[in-house]
C-alpha cells in the first residue's frame, strides 16, 4: 500500500559504518562470501543471486539504496549470517529503500544473527522447496531497528519486518528470537509479520514464537487512521489449500503496536496463544497515538465460506491495550476486539493502568528472557530454537474493515463484481438509496423512493462524472454514483418478521476520504469508518440484525457519509443440530504402573463447534481439555487393564463418546544388578555424565559434562519426574536424567591418544518418541535410533572409531533426542601378524586439479587424467578451510573437487581383477546427507558431509573388476569428490 503525504520532514538517514566498500556483488557460483559491499543506486541490489547453487553470506557490511540482497530468480539457496545491513537514502523520488532480503520461489532461507537497519525487511514470494528443515525458511535471532520506506521527497511505503506471500504448504516454517523496533516518525512498517496465503502444514505449522516486536505507527505517529499490526494472517485464498494455514505463534511480545498486535483475518488452523500484547496509546515524549483500535481479533476480512476460514483461536495471551473512549473490558481499553472475537477464551487482561512504564517494562522481561534461555542476538549471536508443534485450534466468523483502494482513471463502469451473502441467508430486500429499481448478482433491488416501509433521512446527491475504483459493472456503477450524504445519515426499513438478518451498505467517497461510526439497531458495528480517496466504495457487511420489533435501523455519525445502497439477507432457519465425532488414541497399548500415557482425541463437529473433550477410565473421569489438540497425559498407579474413553461435547451440548481403548499397565521391571558389557579387548578410557556431576558407574569413574576437554551441544536440563524404563540403579538413574537436549546433540573429547575407540551413546526420552541418526567423527554410524515412550534408555554402540587427530566427536541428526552419557573404550594393541594381501598403486587422481604427491602417493591431474567420466560440475572453494588441517598438498586437492547430485564418477579400461577403492569427499558449505555405491558396494551410507570444511578418506571398498569399469554412484544430497586412490590388490 502507497501512501504519499506532501509535507513531512526529511527522512532521517541510516548509520552505515565508516569502512571501505565494494561496488554491487553479483554471485553467479555456490559458495561462501564475506565483505562490504554498498550499492548508491536505488535500481541497483548490494548482492544480486543468479545460482541455485548453495550461497552463504556472512560476516559482510552491507549497504545500499535499493534491496540489499535480491533472489528473486528462484530456487535460491541462501544462509545469510551475521552481518550488518543499512538502508540507504532511496536515490530517486517516490522510492522507498530497499528490502533486506527480496526472494521469489526460493528453495532455502536460513537467516540468522544478523543486524538490520533502516531497510524493508523480507519480502518472501512463493516457494520451490520441500519444506524440509533443509528446504524451509528459518529467521532467527535478527536485531532490526526501523523498517523504513519513507521517501526521500515525502510521503512512504509501508513495509513489512517478514512478509510472506503465497508460501504455502511449506514445512519446518520457523520465526524466533529476533528483536524488532519501530521507532516513532522514523519507520514506516504495516504489519510486521504478515503471513498473505501461506503457512505450514497439518503436521508441521509454521512457527512464531519468541520474538519482540516494538512498534507499529501511523506518519506521523499520531495520524488516527492506521492499518498496521505485529502479525496479522492475510489473503484472499478462496480454497482451504489457497488460503493462509497452519500457523502457530506463541510466546512473542507485540508493544505500542498501533490498530491491532496480532488478528486472523483469513485462513484455517491458526492459533495465537500465550503471546503478551501491550500498548499504552502514549508515546514517551507524552504524545497520544489515536491510530489504535484492538488488541487481537478473529474476523473474516475476505468474506470466505466456512470451508476456508475455520478452526481458529486467540487464547491464553496476557493483554493490555488502550483505545480511548473504549471499555472492554476496563475504561479507555479495547483488549478484545468487539464482536469479532468469539474464539478469544481465558486471556488474562493486565489491570489499569497500562502506561509507557508498562511498555518499558516488556522489554526488561525480554532482556531477561534471553538471558534465561542463553540466546544472544545480532551479528555473533548464538543460542538454541526451541518451540513446541501443536495443532491449531477453534472457529470464528466475524468481519473486518477493508483497506481503501486507490481510484483508477476512467468511468469505473466496466468489469463485474459480482457479490453473494453470507452462508444460510436468503436475500430478503435490496434498496437502491438514491436511484431507481435495478437488478445486481440476479436480485431485484427496490428503488427507495416509494418503496415500502422504507425511510431515508440525508442529502441526496448524484455524480454520473466521478470514476469509482475498484472498476464494477454498469448497474452497480450507477447505484454507487447516487447517494445521500449527512454527518448523520440514518435509514429505516419496516415490516421486517422478527428473526436474524445480515445487513451490508454500500458506501462510496465522491471527494476527500472521511472518518465517521456505523450502527445498526442502535449498535455501532464499526468505529472509524475510513471512506478511502475519490472514486473508492465498499460493501461492508454483514452486520447482524436481530429483529424484534419488526424493523431494521441503520445510521452513521461523524464525518459526512455517502450511503447508496442497502443490501438486506435473512438467515435460514437452522437445520437440526448434529452431534460431533471423537476417536481415541493412546500412546501405548502398554505400559509399566506409574509410567506416563498421552491420550489423544480427534474431535470435530459438522455443524459447530467442540466445547470440550472428557476422558474416562471405565465410568471414571480422568481429566479434559477445552481446546485442540484434545490431548490428557494420564499415569496410571496400579497394574491391570484401563478401558479409555473419550466423551465430546459440542456448543450445542450434544455427546458422543468414543470406542474404547485397551491398555495394560504391567508391574514395574526390577532394577538390574549387573553392570553392562564391555567391549572385548579393550580398556575404559572415559565416561562423560553429560548434564551432570562426577560419579561412579559399573565400577568405572565417570566424569562430569564440565570436566577437561570436554564440549557439549545442546541445552543442559533434567527432568526426574520420568519413571525410566528398564528401572536402573541410583547412580544410572541420575546420570540418565541428566542431559543435553535439543534438534542436534552431542559431546566430544580432545587431547585423545591415537587408537582404535569404541563409543557407547546414552539416549533417554522424558516426553515422546523421536527418531535421530548417531554421527561419531562426522561418519553416521546408526540411522533411524527410535527414543521410545518417556521414560525409555538405552545405551547405543559399540561404534569403533580409529583416533588420528586427537578428537572423538558424537553428534545427533534429526530429531529432539537427548543425550545423557558418552562411554568410551580404548581398544588394546595386538601382535597378531597381518595378513593383509600384496596392494599395488593402479591409479591415484586429483578430479579437479593438478598433479602433485600427497602421502608418498603421485596422484594424476584430474584435468588431463585419461579413461574418466562424470556427470558431476566442478568447482573450487579456495577460502574454505579444511577440517581437521592437513599438509598444503592435501589441502589442495580437498579444496578443488567435482560435485553434483546423484554424482556418478567412473574409471574406464581397468584391466579385470581385484581392487580396494578409496575417495577423499569435502564439505564446501552446509552438511548433506549423502549414501554412494563403488560397482553396488556401499562405500557411505547416510554419511553426513558435515560443515565447511570437513573432510574425510573413504574406508577401502574392495571390489571385483569384470566388465573394465569402476563406478561411484552417489544417492540422497549434494556430494563433493576430491581425489580418489586405486590400489590392485594381488
Amino acid at each position: 500500500m502507497l501512501f504519499v503525504l506532501g509535507l513531512r520532514p526529511a527522512p532521517a538517514l541510516a548509520q552505515a559504518p565508516n569502512v571501505t566498500y565494494n561496488g554491487p556483488l553479483t554471485i553467479t557460483r555456490g559458495g561462501t562470501y564475506s565483505g562490504n559491499y554498498r550499492s548508491t543506486d536505488s535500481n541497483t541490489p548490494v548482492i544480486r543471486i543468479e545460482t541455485a547453487d548453495p550461497v552463504i553470506i556472512e560476516n559482510s557490511i552491507l549497504a545500499g539504496a535499493g534491496d540489499i540482497i535480491w533472489a528473486n530468480n528462484g530456487a535460491a539457496n541462501l544462509t545469510i549470517r551475521n552481518n550488518q545491513a543499512y538502508g540507504l537514502t532511496p536515490s530517486q523520488d517516490g522510492r522507498g529503500r530497499g528490502r533486506f532480503l527480496a526472494a521469489s520461489s526460493a528453495r532455502n532461507l536460513n537467516v540468522t544473527s544478523n543486524y538490520l537497519e533502516h531497510t524493508t525487511g523480507f519480502t518472501i514470494y512463493q516457494w520451490s522447496g520441500d519444506g524440509s528443515p533443509s528446504q524451509t525458511v528459518t529467521i532467527l535471532r535478527n536485531k532490526v531497528k526501523n523498517i523504513d520506506g519513507r521517501h526521500r521527497n515525502g510521503g512512504f511505503t509501508m513495509s513489512n519486518f517478514v512478509g510472506l506471500n503465497t508460501v504455502r504448504n511449506v514445512g519446518n516454517i520457523e520465526i524466533a528470537w529476533n528483536q524488532v523496533i519501530n521507532e516513532p516518525d522514523v519507520s514506516s512498517v504495516e504489519d510486521n509479520i504478515n503471513f498473505y496465503n501461506s503457512g505450514g502444514t497439518s503436521s508441521s505449522p509454521a512457527r512464531v514464537h519468541d520474538n519482540y516486536v516494538q512498534g507499529a505507527y501511523p506518519l506521523p505517529a499520531t495520524d488516527p487512521v492506521f492499518s498496521g499490526t505485529g502479525f496479522t494472517t492475510d489473503g484472499d485464498g478462496s480454497s482451504a489449500s489457497t488460503t493462509a494455514a497452519f500457523i502457530q505463534a506463541y510466546n512473542n511480545q507485540f508493544i505500542s503496536t498501533c490498530n491491532a498486535a496480532m488478528n486472523i483475518a483469513a485462513g484455517h488452523d491458526i492459533r495465537f496463544y500465550n503471546n503478551r500484547m501491550i500498548t499504552s496509546a502514549m508515546l514517551p515524549d507524552g504524545r497520544r497515538l489515536n491510530g489504535t483500535y484492538a488488541a487481537t481479533a478473529i474476523f473474516n476480512a475476505y468474506q470466505q465460506p466456512s470451508s476456508v476460514m475455520y478452526n481458529n483461536s486467540v487464547d491464553n495471551n496476557t493483554i493490555g491495550f488502550i483505545k480511548w473512549g473504549y471499555s472492554s473490558p476496563y475504561q479507555d481499553r479495547h483488549d478484545l476486539s468487539s464482536g469479532a472475537c468469539a474464539n478469544c477464551p481465558n486471556n488474562t487482561h493486565l489491570p489499569n493502568p497500562i502506561t509507557v512504564q508498562t511498555e518499558q517494562n516488556e522489554f526488561t522481561l525480554w532482556t531477561q528472557k534471553l538471558a534465561q534461555n542463553g540466546i544472544t542476538l545480532g551479528v555473533g549471536g548464538s543460542g538454541t530454537s526451541t518451540g513446541t508443534t501443536t495443532t491449531p485450534t477453534t472457529p470464528t466468523t466475524p468481519t473486518t474493515p477493508t483497506t481503501p483502494t486507490t481510484p483508477s482513471t476512467g468511468s469505473g463502469n466496466t468489469g463485474s463484481t459480482p457479490m453473494s451473502g453470507p452462508s444460510g441467508y436468503t436475500f430478503f430486500r435490496g434498496i437502491n438509496v438514491n436511484g431507481a429499481a435495478v437488478t445486481l448478482d440476479g436480485n431485484a433491488w427496490e428503488a427507495a423512493s416509494g418503496a415500502a416501509n422504507v425511510t431515508v433521512n440525508g442529502t441526496a446527491l448524484s455524480a454520473p462524472t466521478v470514476g469509482i475504483s475498484p472498476n464494477t459493472e454498469a448497474a452497480r456503477a450507477d447505484m454507487i454514483r447516487s447517494f445521500v450524504y449527512s454527518r448523520n445519515v440514518t435509514a429505516s426499513i419496516g415490516g421486517v418478521s422478527n428473526g436474524t438478518y445480515g445487513v451490508y451498505l454500500y458506501l462510496w467517497e465522491d471527494n476527500s476520504p472521511e472518518t465517521f461510526d456505523i450502527s445498526v439497531q442502535g449498535q455501532t458495528v464499526r468505529a472509524g469508518f475510513n471512506s478511502g480517496a475519490a472514486g473508492s466504495w465498499q460493501r461492508v457487511g454483514p452486520f447482524t440484525a436481530n429483529v424484534t420489533n419488526g424493523s431494521i435501523s441503520i445510521a452513521t455519525s461523524g464525518g459526512d457519509a455517502n450511503l447508496s445502497g442497502i443490501e438486506i439477507w435473512k438467515q435460514n432457519a437452522a437445520p437440526a443440530n448434529q452431534a460431533p465425532t471423537v476417536s481415541l488414541a493412546s500412546s501405548a497399548t502398554s505400559v509399566t504402573v506409574n509410567t506416563a500415557l498421552t491420550l489423544t482425541a480427534t474431535a470435530a463437529d459438522a455443524d459447530g463447534t467442540v466445547s470440550k473433550v472428557e476422558f474416562f477410565n471405565g465410568t471414571t473421569k480422568i481429566g479434559e481439555d477445552t481446546s485442540a489438540p484434545y490431548s490428557l497425559s494420564y499415569t496410571p498407579s496400579a497394574t491391570g487393564t484401563l478401558s479409555l474413553t473419550a466423551k465430546a461435547t459440542d456448543n450445542a451440548a450434544a455427546t458422543t463418546t468414543s470406542t474404547a481403548v485397551s491398555v495394560t499397565v504391567n508391574a514395574a521391571p526390577t532394577a538390574p544388578t549387573t553392570s553392562l558389557p564391555a567391549p572385548a579387548n579393550a580398556t575404559f578410557y572415559r565416561g562423560i555424565n553429560v548434564g551432570g556431576s562426577a560419579l561412579s558407574i559399573d565400577g568405572n569413574n565417570w566424569e562430569a559434562g564440565t570436566a577437561t576437554g570436554v564440549t557439549l551441544t545442546g541445552m543442559v536440563f533434567n527432568n526426574r519426574n520420568t519413571t525410566l524404563s528398564p528401572a536402573a540403579d541410583a547412580n544410572r538413574t541420575s546420570m540418565l536424567t541428566d542431559a543435553v537436549g535439543g534438534n542436534t546433540v552431542g559431546a566430544s573429547l580432545s587431547g585423545v591418544p591415537a587408537g582404535t575407540y569404541s563409543v557407547y551413546a546414552y539416549l533417554w526420552e522424558d516426553n515422546a518418541p523421536e527418531t535421530a541418526n548417531i554421527v561419531v567423527n562426522g561418519a553416521t554410524v546408526q540411522a533411524n535410533v527410535n527414543t521410545g515412550a518417556a521414560g525409555s534408555w538405552q545405551r547405543v554402540g559399540p561404534y569403533q572409531v580409529t583416533v588420528t587427530n586427537g578428537t572423538i566427536a558424537l553428534s545427533t541428526t534429526g530429531g529432539h533426542p537427548n543425550l545423557s552419557g558418552l562411554e568410551v573404550w580404548k581398544h588394546n594393541t595386538t601382535t597378531t601378524t597381518p595378513t593383509t594381501p600384496t596392494r599395488t598403486l593402479y591409479r591415484a587422481v586429483n578430479l579437479n586439479g593438478a598433479a602433485t604427491t600427497i602421502d608418498g602417493v603421485a596422484f594424476e591431474a584430474g584435468t588431463t587424467a585419461r579413461n574418466i567420466s562424470t556427470n558431476g560440475g566442478k568447482l573450487v572453494a579456495s577460502t574454505v578451510n579444511p577440517n581437521p588441517a592437513t599438509d598444503a598438498n592435501r589441502t589442495s586437492m580437498l579444496r578443488s573437487f567435482i560435485w553434483g547430485l546423484n554424482l556418478n564418477l567412473s574409471v574406464q579400461s581397468v584391466p579385470n581383477g581385484t581392487y580396494e577403492v578409496a575417495y577423499y569427499v569435502f564439505e564446501d558449505n552446509a552438511a548433506e546427507t549423502v549414501s554412494a555405491t563403488v560397482n553396488g558396494q556401499a562405500v557411505l551410507t547416510n554419511y553426513s558431509t558435515g560443515s565447511a570444511g570437513t573432510w574425510r578418506k573413504t574406508t577401502p571398498v574392495r571390489v571385483t573388476v569384470t566388465n573394465g569399469q569402476i563406478t561411484l554412484q552417489s544417492t540422497g544430497g549434494y556430494l563433493n569428490v576430491s581425489g580418489l586412490e586405486i590400489y590392485r590388490v594381488q
